[in-house]
């Protein structure tokens, strides 16, 4: 059990329509300190020195903020399993468990975390470092975060040209949705280490609400879980019209699975593998994410 719910944490961490001006989370500033006070998206509130100078990044999606920002010169310190294109100097720090001793030696004005690190923060918080966790709940909170951070770093008009990229985009997708006339019922799978009781994703994630935008019904949606374990019997008692698996795995194997040869989506052969990072990294790229998650589901508006 242990085995999967470490997967599973991975994969949440990893993740882990509207911009909202800087403005709109900061508490108070304070002109002779330049510092300002803000609400993260877990609802703490953090005291941070503008304009931030140095900033360790504790997942990658994080990183491709400050990436898309222009600021990757900034980076002083990240996860050991970013992928981004960062400076040789750049100081490589745990992702589970990062090391509170590495980021404060680091010197960083600024840490930016995910979703499950607050302890971590909290921590960071007794040396006087302002840890901000970055866990958006759905496309205006990832515009959300790219505009806070913009704004905490003096990029706010770089921020806006991204946030703007994203709402056409976005905008796009919509407007070929407008046409859609059923909605479908989808099972997402996220691990399925026991196929007899795979992971998905559940109402309050973010993978749920692009799935909604999508035009269609998420089969966990009811589930009061963001990352429930179902049940075969629930799966193929729900019969999903269309499945997106965030790992490979071949349609004959699933068809041997037991009763799942009877799903609906099964049957119809609409079954498709959607890339882990591009979903679970809720940066500027998630736009992508929810054009290939709708479009496998709605191919007919997408031809």
């Amino acid at each position: 059990m242990f085995g999967k719910r470490l997967i599973v944490t991975a994969f949440v961490t990893a993740l882990v329509l509207h911009g909202v001006p800087l403005q709109a989370h900061v508490v108070h500033g304070n002109p002779a300190s330049s510092s300002v006070i803000i609400h993260d998206d877990s609802g703490r509130t953090v005291s941070v020195r503008v304009p931030v100078r140095r900033v360790v990044t504790l997942a990658p999606s994080n990183t491709d903020i400050i990436e898309a920002l222009g600021l990757t010169t900034a980076v002083v310190g990240a996860s050991n399993t970013d992928d981004n294109p960062l400076p040789a100097s750049v100081n490589r720090i745990g992702f589970v468990n990062p090391s509170v001793e590495e980021i404060v030696a680091a010197g960083p004005g600024l840490v930016l975390g995910i979703y499950g690190q607050n302890m971590v923060c909290t921590q960071l918080g007794r040396f006087g470092i302002p840890c901000m966790i970055l866990s958006p709940k759905n496309l205006d909170g990832v515009m959300h975060d790219i505009t806070l951070v913009g704004g905490l770093f003096s990029a706010a008009g770089r921020a806006a040209i991204v946030v703007d990229g994203m709402k056409r985009i976005i905008g796009n997708i919509n407007a070929r949705l407008a046409h859609c006339t059923k909605e479908p019922r989808v099972y997402f799978e996220i691990d399925a280490s026991d196929p007899s009781n795979p992971f998905s994703v559940g109402r309050g994630s973010f993978i749920d609400s692009l799935i909604t935008m999508s035009h269609a019904v998420n089969i966990a949606h009811t589930v009061d879980d963001l990352w429930p374990q179902l049940s075969s019997e629930y799966i193929i008692a729900q019969d999903p019209d269309v499945i997106i698996m965030s790992h490979h795995v071949a349609l004959s194997v699933l068809r041997q699975r037991p009763g799942w040869s009877a799903i609906k989506a099964i049957q119809t052969g609409r079954v498709y593998t959607i890339d882990a990072n591009l979903v679970s990294r809720p940066g500027p790229d998630i736009v992508n994410a929810f054009a290939e998650i709708a479009k496998d589901i709605h191919p007919e508006v997408f031809r």
